[in-house]
């Protein structure tokens, strides 16, 4: 067969579909919709709660997870051929294919792609790059030489920072390039240059013949050290950092010395935020929804960045209201609103920067007077913007809320809130 030229990929964000495009997403085994895609699916794509498989409006699931570490490899080559026969049958609808199985489910593109191999030959499927590109055998390279650089360097190599864990106190500034962690967590060069880019890439890390031993060697010092405290061995904030670190290379490799560590100095909890970032839940997790970070943007937009950057839209005065109570972790208290009267007037003028009309300052007045209704009323409008985007038990978390009389307040974590500007 001639090799076709793949014009096109799936984007990497789908917020909006042609009337003929159809959203394939991988599903778990019971059909219930809650995270990565197929939350997407359910929310802005037709995608039913308790439907596993097959067309539901504009969205086709696939059944991939089937639990925690449960892998069907033959049952995913059936639901995978079943859905390019469906494709082949209906030329008319174009289907986007999206990197199914490899959130929660944890596959990597590698393995999943191969069986959608047929579906390059579909002139109405487009796959995502990574599962082309793995099906071409143009895989992703990881530039590990950075690493073995940086440990084998004069400013502090991992001869010194072996010995300095085998000694029970950390001295010197290699955390980064010797437990590294998953990229995202910290703002500095170097979390950023020595961050691992995702669940590939830790695998690779692993596999390397100088990186992976060196790991495992000073992982299993510091067990051995004999400090019972992991702060009293790397301080602050270094120990949250190997914390993540072992959190990591536990989720690629669950039965490797990296649960010893957890287990010893962490009390067996990971790193939130790590497990976060790669879409993964244990078993402590597993009927859980996790809460998205709230990032807003440079030009105030307010995006769930762990939900596809799905936009939370509300008009000015409303998104003045939510972004002056996300500064006030603290809460404010109806009664005290005029107090805020002149924050609020800045944060709405920075909204609308090409001036404030008669209207917008009579609003401003209106919604810090306690004896109106109409904060009440812009509560109920942030309410109604996070229900299509939040999932129900964690609603309260992102909206105002609070008992009659008392302090509101946004109660989502600040370690979730991301300002851009």
């Amino acid at each position: 067969m001639e090799e076709r030229e793949y014009m096109g990929y799936t984007p990497d964000y789908i917020d909006r579909l042609l009337p003929n495009q159809v959203f394939v997403f991988g599903s778990n085994a019971m059909g219930y919709h809650t995270g990565g895609a197929s939350r997407m699916a359910y929310k802005r794509f037709g995608a039913i709660w308790g439907q596993a498989e097959g067309l539901q409006g504009q969205s086709y699931a696939i059944p991939v997870d089937y639990g925690k570490m449960m892998r069907h490899a033959p049952d995913i080559k059936t639901y995978v051929d079943r859905f390019i026969a469906f494709a082949k049958a209906n030329p008319d609808k174009f289907f986007l294919v999206t990197r199914v199985g490899c959130g929660v489910a944890g596959y990597t593109d590698e393995e999943m792609a191969r069986y959608f191999k047929q579906a390059l030959e579909l002139k109405n499927v487009s796959l995502p790059k990574s599962f082309v590109d793995a099906l071409k055998g143009e895989s992703q390279h990881f530039d590990l030489e950075r690493f073995v650089k940086a440990q084998d360097s004069d400013w502090g190599s991992y001869v010194e920072a072996l010995a300095e864990i085998k000694e029970g106190h950390k001295r010197g500034h290699w955390i980064w390039y010797i437990f590294p962690q998953i990229k995202g967590l910290g703002h500095s060069h170097n979390s950023e240059f020595y961050g691992i880019s995702g669940k590939d890439e830790a695998r690779s890390y692993l596999e390397h013949p100088v990186l992976g031993a060196r790991l495992r060697e000073i992982t299993k010092a510091f067990l051995e050290c004999g400090n019972p405290s992991a702060y009293n061995v790397l301080g602050f904030p270094d120990v949250l950092k190997v914390q993540s670190c072992m959190t990591l290379f536990d989720i690629i490799s669950p039965q490797d010395i990296f649960a010893e560590v957890l287990d010893r100095y962490y009390e067996g909890n990971r790193c939130e935020k790590t497990v976060r970032r790669l879409g993964y839940r244990d078993e402590k997790m597993k009927n859980q929804v996790l809460p998205s970070k709230l990032t807003i943007t440079k030009d105030y937009r307010i995006v769930l960045s762990d939900y596809n950057n799905i936009e939370v839209k509300m008009e000015p005065i409303v998104k003045a209201i939510y972004l002056l109570f996300l500064k006030h972790p603290e809460g404010i208290a109806f009664k005290c609103l005029p107090d805020f009267r002149k924050e609020l007037t800045k944060i709405y003028s920075d909204l609308r920067p090409m001036g404030l009309s008669e209207k917008a300052l009579q609003s401003i007045e209106d919604v810090t007077n306690p004896l109106l209704n109409s904060i009440n009323e812009k509560c109920s409008r942030i309410r109604a913007a996070f229900i299509p985007v939040v999932d129900e038990s964690l609603l309260n978390d992102y909206i105002i809320t609070g008992k009659s009389g008392e302090t509101k307040k946004i109660s989502l974590s600040r370690d979730l809130v991301i300002w851009e500007k």
